[in-house]
């Protein structure tokens, strides 16, 4: 006779609240996905991760951070490098480096002299890279949102101006943030590198919204992914 199975007690358990607070920790061990980033074709248009290309995009901006990243070496486009100092943040003119850094530069990004301009090894700009980090969805998710994607896209940092502008005339002249409505994503075809425009195509349609702010936090998550630094070396 085939012996019974032992019973297991009653434990109080929440298992709904484990699962929820390890996949709040569970970001910090693993990369950050490649494969959920736009693309930018210079300044022709863009490569989206399912592999379509255009030169418009319409979106709904779900959040943003701000992410200042040191790279020691001179940029290597088949050899990309993991940088040696990085800071994730919503406000930038408070942002850290990570205690993640494995080459932290500064206490502080605003003191830090390589997030100063002229100091660039070539031309006025910053030895650190500033950026807006943008999580978006396609325009059209509501019609699908079991199947929606969240796309990453990083800002360049001579387009930050014009993000910030964008996202501070929506707050003044619309009294709403980006999720609020759907954006038009450009490239100005007048500059020689990816340049992204912004504009207002239409509210979101208020049965629509629920869905863009039901991946906010997801969004999130997402955005706070910290880069790999697992390959980090000293620029020789």
């Amino acid at each position: 006779m085939a012996a019974k199975p032992r019973s297991t007690p009653n434990l109080p358990i929440n298992y709904a609240e484990q699962l929820s607070k390890e996949a709040a920790e569970i970001t910090k061990r693993i990369a950050a996905p490649s494969g959920d980033r736009v693309r930018f074709n210079a300044n022709r248009g863009f490569i989206t991760p399912d592999g379509l290309e255009g030169s418009e995009l319409e979106v709904v901006i779900v959040d943003f951070i701000s992410t200042n990243l040191f790279y020691e070496g001179d940029f290597d486009r088949d050899n990309p490098q993991a940088p040696g100092c990085f800071a994730l943040g919503a406000e930038p003119a408070t942002l850290v480096p990570s205690s993640n850094s494995p080459a932290k530069q500064a206490p502080t990004c605003a003191s830090c002299p390589n997030n100063q301009f002229g100091s660039a090894r070539n031309g006025k700009g910053k030895a650190c890279k500033n950026t807006r980090l943008i999580a978006v969805m396609p325009a059209h998710a509501a019609d699908d949102p079991d199947n929606a994607p969240i796309w990453i896209i990083s800002i360049p940092p001579a387009s930050i101006k014009s993000f910030d502008s964008y996202v501070h005339s929506l707050s003044v002249k619309q009294r709403t943030v980006p999720v609020g409505v759907v954006t038009s994503i450009t490239l100005d075809p007048d500059v020689t590198f990816a340049a992204p425009r912004f504009s207002v195509v239409r509210p979101v349609d208020p049965k629509s919204l629920g869905v863009f702010m039901s991946r906010r936090e997801e969004a999130n998550q997402r955005l706070y992914i910290e880069p790999d630094v697992s390959q980090y070396a000293v620029a020789g």
